[in-house]
């Protein structure tokens, strides 16, 4: 009698590459590595150095990562030798959600990569944390990929709370769509839906607790992942995913599903600030000097738009404070490249700002 399959399995052997989302801007960003004979692949998930690749085939295939593709993640298309079974490249990405590795570290990691939409998602209980919502947005923006905002548990809040919150999400995340569910009742899973059309890579990014391993549940419409209840108290919830995993739904939407995230340091994400605070920005054209920094400076039009309440004051400090941020990662790293140069030692990519 043949062995049943897992769902993750079920999702991804069966899946040729144009059910992973394969299109010619993929074929020619993975040219030169198939041009040599390497065979194109797109990475499902990566778990102790080893990764899991489905092959133009469909074939899910366990590979090795070489020192020239020891950093590729989930959802990355890549190249990889079929004999040796080792991914010997990676294609340049479209997309990726990068942070800063560790508190204080100065090094990058790449959580996710290659998708169109991510999914900011934030628990109605216990609450909204805007400015964490404000910091993912960031990162979200950074990555490339368009950012939806949603507010998870509806069902257990009354519906003014559920309004007020959809209110000040919408203030903190100005031209993004924001969208209020229940994974219990389904209410908004299908205007949810509606911005992710089949064949599309959609990301999860949110703390645990917020409810992402029941969405991915719910809108695979079978269990795919473990489910584990939140702390009374705090709402904070365990880790269910442990490592990021591209998941084909059954009806051909692409999920990029990472874990909960509880550090969310920034990482070269000046693009991502600007667009994040777009209310702010929007403003700083007017300032009487183009390197205001809305601090003391005469005419900045962004401390007048707060004191006439345009602006929320908080929503300014938290711009501050971002940029603060940025700022010290810039000199650190500026720091580092100078180091590198007295000792040798080939230099990183400089820091950009935007």
């Amino acid at each position: 009698m043949q062995q049943s399959q897992s769902p993750r399995e079920r999702m991804t052997d069966a899946a040729p590459l144009d059910a992973l989302g394969w299109n010619n801007d993929v074929e020619d960003r993975l040219r030169t590595a198939t041009d040599s004979g390497l065979v194109a692949g797109r990475i499902v998930r990566v778990d102790r150095g080893e990764v899991d690749v489905v092959d133009a085939t469909g074939t899910l295939v366990r590979a090795t990562m070489t020192t020239a593709a020891k950093d590729c993640v989930a959802g990355d298309w890549v190249g990889i030798d079929p004999v040796a079974k080792r991914v010997e490249a990676v294609a340049p990405r479209a997309t990726a959600f990068v942070r800063r590795s560790a508190r204080g570290s100065k090094t990058a990691q790449t959580l996710a990569a290659n998708m169109d939409v991510v999914l900011v998602c934030q628990a109605l209980d216990p609450g909204l944390n805007i400015r964490r919502l404000e910091r993912e947005l960031v990162l979200a923006f950074q990555s490339g990929a368009k950012p939806v905002v949603v507010l998870s548990k509806t069902d257990v809040v009354t519906p003014d709370v559920t309004a007020a919150a959809v209110a000040a999400a919408r203030v903190a995340a100005p031209g993004c769509e924001v969208i209020a569910i229940s994974n219990r009742t389904r209410d908004g899973l299908d205007q949810l839906l509606a911005l992710v059309q089949p064949g599309m890579t959609f990301a999860l990014l949110g703390a645990s607790g917020v409810g992402k391993s029941t969405l991915v549940n719910t809108v695979a419409g079978e269990p795919v992942q473990l489910v584990a209840e939140i702390r009374a108290g705090d709402g904070k919830g365990k880790h269910t995913t442990t490592a990021a995993r591209l998941i084909r739904l059954p009806d051909g939407r692409l999920l990029l599903d990472t874990p909960g995230v509880r550090a969310l340091a920034l990482w070269e994400s000046w693009e991502g600030l600007a667009l994040a605070f777009s209310d702010v920005d929007g403003f700083s054209e007017s300032c009487r000097f183009a390197d205001c920094f809305h601090e003391d400076e005469p005419g900045c039009a962004v401390m007048a738009a707060a004191a006439a309440g345009q602006l929320d004051p908080e929503r300014l400090a938290s711009w501050r404070h971002l940029r603060e941020e940025m700022d010290q990662l810039d000199g650190a790293l500026i720091a580092q490249t100078r180091k590198r140069e007295r000792t040798g030692r080939p230099p990183p990519p400089p820091p950009r700002r935007h």
